[in-house]
């Protein structure tokens, strides 16, 4: 199954790698690619694959969320984001 992911918080290619990272250990996830630019990822995933799975995966990652539409907070400032 092919999900469309939106994520919260990503503001760098380091971001991007630990995003990908992250959901591709989650068990059903056959594969993974995130942009930036939209901040999403494109997870092709058994169906069993739940939401909470993919939003412990982001925040187990870092500071990272799905997020929703109404998400309009401004980015952090570059270099900030990942330690």
């Amino acid at each position: 199954m092919n999900q469309i992911v939106l994520i919260k918080g990503m503001t760098c290619g380091g971001c991007v790698k630990s995003v990908e990272k992250a959901l591709s250990t989650i068990e059903g996830v056959q594969e993974v690619s995130v942009t930036l630019n939209p901040p999403q990822a494109d997870l092709q995933a058994a169906q069993t694959v739940t939401d909470q799975q993919i939003n412990k995966a982001l925040s187990d990652a870092g500071d990272y969320r799905v997020a929703s539409t109404e998400d309009n907070e401004p980015k952090k400032s570059a270099g900030s984001c990942c330690g």
